[in-house]
C-alpha cells in the first residue's frame, strides 16, 4: 500500500462519521421489498445488494437501473444508488437519488444525508437548509448532535469565507521540482535553499515507487534522489531537522513495522545517510502512525496516529525526542495527545510545527471548515498549551482535501501539493501567506569551526542557550565532520552561543533577538578555536551585571558555569579575569567598575570550586575596546569579560 494512498484516502470507511449514515435504512442491508413486488424485482434487488456489499459498484448500479426502468418509484433502489454514488464520489447523482427517495417517503435522516451531499458539493446554502430541517428532529443521537452543530457552523463559516476570500495566488514550482509523476509533501530546509519532497514514480511495467527527492532552490538543476535513504520499499511524508541531518518519515507494511504504517528515521553520520530503520515501539504502536514533524530544536516530534486513547479516528500527538542512544536509535518519552482544542471525533492529520516552535498547522475533517480536510493554524506555548485554532480560509481551503502544508523559516512562503491540472497529477506549489496567517519569522546561526593555528576542522560542541526562559534552556549539538553546524533562532528571544572542544579555549557570543519581530539576517560565523596556551585569551559576552553595578545577574550563570567546567577540566590552568566597560560615563568610574566586576567573577568561581591561587583579576575600564563605542552594538561588544591564560 502506497504512502500516497494513506495520505489521501486515510481509510475513511473506518471513520466514525460513517456509522451515522449506517443508521439509515439504505445502509442497513435490510432493504424491505413489499409483498406485491414481483419476484424479478426482488431477485434484482438482492443481487444489487450483494454486488454493493462486495464493492462491485458498476454491477450494482446496473441492477438498480433495471429495477427503476420497470418501477421508477422503487424507493430502496434510489437509496442504494445514492450510497453507491457516495462511495464513488459522484455527488450530483447521489443528490439526485436522495431527493427522489425523499419524494417517495420521508425520513429525517434523509435531510441529514442531503445536507452531507450538498456540503460535499460546496453548495453550502442548500446544505445549511437541509441541516436546519434535520435539526428539528427530536430524536437525534447525542454524537450526531455534535456533528450536526459542526456542520451547521461549517456552512455558515463557508458562506462567510466565500464572501471574504483570503489572498491566495499559488505558483507552480516548475520543472525543477515537478515532473510527469506525482510530487507531494514538500519540506523546506531551515535556510530555505533546499526542498525535500516525495515523488511517486510510475511506469515501465513495474510497481509504482515512492522515493525522496531534493531540489536546490538556488539552482536551475532538476531535483535528484535523496541518497541512500530511498529503498525498494515506499517512503514518504517526511520531516527534516533544522540542520538537515535527521529525517523522520512514514513507511507502511514493512516487516519490522509495529502497525500498518510506522515512523522511520535516517541520519547523516560521517557525511552519509544511515540505512533507514524503524523509530521504535514507543513512538509506534499496533495502530497507524504517520506524517511526522520535528521541531527545529529537536525537542518534539509531532505526528498523526490512530492509536488508542485519542479523541477520534486519527489524532495529532507529540513525543519528546531525547536524542540518539549509543547504538544510534532514537529515544522518546511516551507520546502525549495534543488535546481537544485540535483533536476531534473525526480525523486530524498532516501536522507541521514551524521553525519558531510556536505556530502549528494541521488538517482536520471535523473542525469548522469548507469540507473535506481543511488546513488550520494554532499556537502551542512552551508548556504544550494549544491556543487560537483558526481555519486558513477560502480559497486556501475548498470543499476538497487540503493537507501537507509547510512554511519556510522566514514565514512568508507556504508549500503544498495539488492536482490543479488533472492530467498532470499532483504538483508542488508555493504561495505567499497574508500577514494575518504568517508565523513569527526565524533566523539561524550557521557556524564553521576550525583550529586557529592549523585551519583544520574541529567537531566541537555547539551550545545554544535560550536566555528568555527561566531557568534558561540549553541544547548542545555536535559539529559535523566538516566542522559545521546550523541551529534555528526563533525571534523575540535572547541567546547565549558557545563553542567548546577539549584542548581549546571556548568561544562565546551573545545573540540578542528579543526585540526583533521582523526578518533578520542569519548569523554566519567562521569560528577559530584557539588552543590552550600561555597568553591566549577568550572573550565572554554572556556575563551580565546590574546597570552601573558589579552585581552579577542570574542570566549570567550558564556562561559562568561553562567557565567553571572549563577550569575544572583543565586543573593546571591559572587565569586572569579581566573586566571591560564601554566609554559611557566617567573614565575613573568605569575603571573602578571594571575592577569590581572582575572580582565578582573571581568570587563566583571560588564559590564553585576553583581555588583562589589559580585566579587573578584586573580591570581595564574603557581602555581596551574591541569595537566602536559610537554605536550601541559596539558599546555592547566592549562590555565584556576576558579570560587570559597565565600558566599551564
Amino acid at each position: 500500500m502506497f504512502i500516497m494512498f494513506e495520505i489521501n484516502r486515510l481509510n475513511r470507511i473506518q471513520n466514525w462519521k460513517t456509522s451515522l449514515i449506517a443508521l439509515l435504512v439504505l445502509l442497513s442491508f435490510n432493504f424491505q421489498v413489499s409483498a406485491q413486488t414481483e419476484k424479478r424485482t426482488e431477485k434484482l434487488f438482492e443481487e444489487a445488494k450483494t454486488e454493493y456489499s462486495s464493492k462491485h459498484f458498476p454491477k450494482a448500479i446496473e441492477q438498480c437501473k433495471k429495477i427503476l426502468a420497470e418501477k421508477p418509484d422503487f424507493r430502496d433502489a434510489h437509496l442504494l444508488l445514492a450510497e453507491i454514488y457516495s462511495e464513488i464520489d459522484s455527488v450530483n447523482l447521489e443528490i439526485k437519488h436522495l431527493e427522489r427517495a425523499k419524494e417517495l417517503g420521508q425520513n429525517p435522516l434523509l435531510d441529514f444525508r442531503l445536507g452531507e451531499a450538498y456540503y460535499k458539493n460546496a453548495n453550502y446554502y442548500e446544505a445549511l437548509s437541509y441541516y436546519n430541517e434535520y435539526s428539528k428532529d427530536k430524536n437525534i443521537p447525542e454524537k450526531r448532535q455534535f456533528l450536526l452543530a459542526c456542520k451547521i457552523a461549517s456552512c455558515q463559516f463557508a458562506l462567510n469565507s466565500l464572501e471574504n476570500p483570503v489572498e491566495f495566488e499559488p505558483q507552480n514550482l516548475g520543472d525543477q521540482v515537478n515532473s510527469e509523476y506525482d510530487e507531494y509533501w514538500p519540506t523546506p530546509s531551515l535556510d530555505g535553499k533546499k526542498l525535500v519532497f516525495t515523488r511517486l514514480i510510475k511506469g515501465n511495467g513495474q510497481m509504482a515507487q515512492e522515493d525522496f527527492f531534493v531540489a536546490d532552490l538556488d539552482s536551475s538543476e532538476n531535483a535528484t534522489p535523496l541518497g541512500d535513504v530511498n529503498t525498494p520499499d515506499n517512503e514518504g511524508a517526511q520531516t527534516l531537522s533544522a540542520d538537515s541531518k535527521i529525517l523522520f518519515f512514514t513507511a507502511c507494511n514493512r516487516r519490522d513495522g509495529f502497525g500498518s504504517c510506522d515512523l522511520y528515521f535516517s541520519r547523516v553520520v560521517n557525511g552519509k545517510w544511515t540505512k533507514p530503520a524503524n523509530a521504535g515501539e514507543i513512538i509506534n504502536s499496533s495502530a497507524w502512525e504517520g506524517q511526522p514533524s520535528l521541531s527545529s530544536d529537536n525537542k518534539y516530534l509531532y505526528f498523526s496516529s490512530s492509536r488508542p486513547g485519542g479523541k477520534g479516528g486519527k489524532d495529532i500527538w507529540r513525543a519528546e525526542f531525547k536524542g540518539f542512544s549509543e547504538i544510534g536509535t532514537p529515544q522518546f518519552k511516551a507520546p502525549e495527545n495534543l488535546g481537544s482544542q485540535i483533536n476531534t471525533p473525526g480525523d486530524e492529520i498532516s501536522p507541521f510545527i514551524h521553525a519558531n516552535g510556536r505556530n502549528f498547522y494541521f488538517a482536520s475533517d471535523t473542525q469548522i471548515g469548507m469540507g473535506g480536510f481543511d488546513l488550520f493554524t494554532a499556537e502551542i506555548d512552551e508548556f504544550g498549551k494549544v491556543m487560537g485554532v483558526k481555519n486558513l480560509g477560502y480559497p486556501i481551503n475548498t470543499n476538497k482535501d487540503e493537507l501537507g502544508l509547510t512554511i519556510n523559516s522566514i514565514g512568508e512562503t507556504a508549500y503544498f501539493s495539488s492536482a490543479r491540472v488533472a492530467e498532470k497529477g499532483l504538483d508542488i506549489f508555493s504561495f505567499n501567506l497574508t500577514r494575518g496567517l504568517r508565523p513569527t519569522p526565524v533566523s539561524y546561526v550557521k557556524a564553521k569551526v576550525t583550529d586557529k593555528k592549523t585551519g583544520k576542522m574541529v567537531q566541537a560542541d555547539i551550545e545554544l542557550v535560550n536566555m528568555s526562559y527561566s531557568p534558561p534552556q540549553s541544547r548542545i549539538e555536535k559539529a559535523d565532520e566538516k566542522g559545521e553546524a546550523m541551529l534555528a533562532l526563533p525571534l523575540q528571544r535572547n541567546y547565549s552561543f558557545n563553542v567548546s572542544e577539549p584542548g581549546y579555549l571556548f568561544y562565546s557570543k551573545s545573540i540578542l533577538l528579543k526585540d526583533s519581530t521582523s526578518i533578520t539576517n542569519p548569523f554566519v560565523l567562521a569560528i577559530e578555536l584557539e588552543p590552550i596556551e600561555i597568553g591566549a585569551k577568550m572573550e565572554l559576552y554572556n556575563i551580565y551585571y546590574e546597570t552601573d553595578s558589579f552585581r552579577i545577574l542570574p542570566q549570567s550563570e550558564p556562561e559562568l558555569n561553562k567557565l567553571v567546567t572549563f577550569l575544572k577540566e583543565n586543573p593546571g590552568l591559572k587565569v586572569q579575569i579581566q573586566g571591560h566597560t564601554d566609554s559611557s560615563g566617567n573614565p575613573e568610574r568605569n575603571q573602578k567598575l571594571s575592577e569590581m566586576r572582575a572580582i565578582s567573577v573571581v568570587q563566583y568561581l571560588e564559590k564553585n570550586g576553583i581555588t583562589g591561587n589559580r585566579l587573578q583579576s584586573e580591570g581595564f575600564g574603557d581602555k581596551v575596546p574591541v569595537a566602536d563605542n559610537a554605536t550601541e552594538e559596539g558599546r555592547r561588544q566592549n562590555r565584556r569579560t576576558t579570560v587570559k591564560i597565565l600558566g599551564n
